[in-house]
């Protein structure tokens, strides 16, 4: 089983073309150029399939006042999200903190936070999804019968004539080119075999 980074993954289609379940699983894997085995990267999408993807957004929080039972404190204020009612319009807590007196023009105190939520799939991400997964079936088909074809051929191609062509230790005569043309001729009064 081969080893890819998210590129590779990718580039085999077997990876969703959403950017942002693309960057969960680049946060899953522990950076692009991580290497991961393909089981891990066709588990890590069924997984954002059945349980959805993670994703992060900055939101503006602002701190609600606390709240007091007599003397005694029961809640110091917490930070809380802006909401849009149901026209659309952002409506921030009534019950803010101000950070000067109001008379003054004061502001709330806000904090800037990182929100991350569990996104679910669209019907047209999903059908994305198995449309990459067809394609690189028959991509991986596809090289499947290319290499058995070169195998095919190479087979074809190793058992011609030569292949066939009887062996010295079947005829039990000497190999070519061991020994001489057996032709004799002196030269000095010295025989030489040729």
């Amino acid at each position: 089983m081969a080893a890819l980074d998210f590129g590779m993954a990718m580039a085999r289609g077997m990876l969703p073309t959403s950017a942002k379940a693309q960057q969960d699983l680049i946060s899953q894997a522990g950076g692009r150029n991580i290497f991961k085995s393909e089981d891990w990267w066709n588990q890590a999408v069924d997984k954002q399939i059945k349980e959805g993807y993670e994703t992060t957004r900055q939101e503006t929080q602002y701190k609600t006042a606390p709240t007091y039972f007599g003397s005694m404190m029961l809640d110091p204020g917490r930070f809380v999200a802006a909401k849009p009612d149901r026209f659309g319009v952002t409506q921030t807590p009534s019950n803010l903190v101000y950070d000067a007196p109001r008379m003054l023009g004061g502001r709330p105190i806000t904090r800037t936070a990182t929100v991350t939520e569990t996104k679910d799939f669209t019907a047209g991400e999903l059908s994305d999804i198995e449309a990459s997964a067809k394609a690189g079936a028959q991509r991986a088909r596809r090289q499947t019968e290319q290499s058995k074809a070169s195998q095919k051929r190479l087979r074809r191609g190793t058992g011609g004539l030569l292949a066939k062509a009887a062996t010295p230790e079947s005829t039990g005569l000497p190999a070519l080119g061991t020994t001489g043309l057996g032709l004799t001729a002196g030269l000095f009064g010295a025989e030489q075999e040729l």
